[in-house]
């Protein structure tokens, strides 16, 4: 029986040494900066020094059933790649991350080379992501690594019975993001007054959608009165599997018909050169009316989404659920832990006691009579 042996692919989990074992590949590495260049002779390629200590590393964990203990670096190349296949500029963004995780020196070993079932455990990722100042930084990486290794768990054809992240602990995250008022908005307005951007304000200001969401609005997404993108064109698209609906109205129906004649196909919100919004370019505006003074330096374009949250909480007309589903969220626990800034306003939180005072009084002047 011919004995496996490392070979090299430049396309691949974007170049790297692998071995096939059982049918199944395994990924054993990058190629080391400084050492010979991969070459194949006589049907064989020459693996470098630290590639073959890899290789030998894994054969001696495997048994006679074949079972292999991979190594981190082995799970993150085989996500990537099963990945690329269906989201590529997403497998990008995500291996940059898990680059991050598997680059981590822990007691003077690099995370990525640690055996997934034999050493790897919860404290190396807690230790990783401790890195990072931000809770909600930590939490994004400690979670999205957790649904990685869940997602090694259900591959049939791994021999990773349990996820090794599963106890690593999630901070636990408060929302810094704060409310737009109505007077920094109007002010806004007058700043860029005469700017197609002002069409874009007064789109967040009367959806609440995400700035991305409204980034990618079309003339064929508006139907009776409603913006709707269908999964894959909004962030929660993939995890749900349902559109998400936007409602137009008030002023803002106005501006959508006149986008959509100007911009019949594709995005309507555009640049005075005719350009889709960008994220970084609302960033860009944003920056420069905090020089100016016109909003406070803690509000970005994402405060709007919480400030019409918030004012629809207020005012009374809608309750969480309501607020919720016109968010695109499909529980009200979002809104309650990062949108809801009205438990802040102190008037409004006097008429709730003062309504729950009248409704007291009230009943037991119905008693009494």
């Amino acid at each position: 029986m011919r004995q496996p042996h490392p070979w090299y692919s430049e396309t691949r989990s974007q170049g790297g040494w692998f071995v096939k074992l059982s049918g199944e590949q395994h990924f054993l590495g990058k190629h080391p900066p400084g050492a010979a260049k991969p070459v194949k002779r006589y049907g064989r390629w020459n693996p470098p020094s630290e590639i073959l200590a890899e290789y030998h590393k894994l054969m001696s964990v495997r048994d006679t059933a074949s079972k292999t203990d991979y190594t981190l670096d082995t799970i993150i190349a085989l996500y990537v790649e099963e990945l690329e296949l269906e989201n590529p500029a997403l497998a990008k963004r995500y291996q940059q991350i898990l680059n991050k995780l598997s680059l981590f020196p822990y007691k003077q070993k690099r995370v990525g080379k640690l055996l997934v079932n034999a050493e790897l455990e919860a404290i190396h990722l807690e230790s990783w992501a401790k890195k990072y100042k931000s809770d909600q930084t930590r939490r994004t990486y400690i979670t999205f690594c957790k649904a990685v290794m869940e997602w090694a768990v259900k591959k049939k054809n791994l021999n990773v019975p349990k996820n090794p992240f599963a106890e690593a602990k999630v901070p636990k995250v408060t929302s810094r993001a704060i409310v737009i008022s109505e007077d920094e908005h109007q002010a806004l307005l007058k700043f860029f007054e005469n700017d197609c951007f002002c069409d874009f304000l007064t789109a967040m200001w009367f959806t609440g959608a995400r700035p991305g969401e409204l980034a990618k609005v079309e003339a064929r997404h508006f139907n009776d009165g409603l913006w709707r993108l269908d999964p894959s064109e909004h962030k929660t698209g993939r995890v749900t599997g349902k559109d998400r609906i936007i409602g137009v109205a008030d002023d803002l129906e106005k501006i959508v018909h006149r986008l959509s004649k100007v911009n019949p196909q594709g995005p309507i919100f555009r640049n005075s050169q005719g350009r889709p919004w960008k994220i970084s370019t609302l960033h860009v505006r944003f920056e420069k009316a905090r020089e100016k003074g016109i909003i406070r330096k803690e509000v970005v374009p994402y405060s709007y989404r919480h400030a019409w949250a918030t004012h629809a909480l207020e005012n009374g007309r809608l309750d969480l659920y309501e607020v919720a589903k016109a968010l695109g969220h499909q529980t009200t626990q979002m809104v309650m832990l990062h949108y809801d800034h009205s438990r802040k306003n102190a008037d409004h939180l006097k008429d709730i006691f003062q309504r729950a005072r009248r409704s007291d009084q009230s009943g037991r002047e119905r008693k009494n009579s």
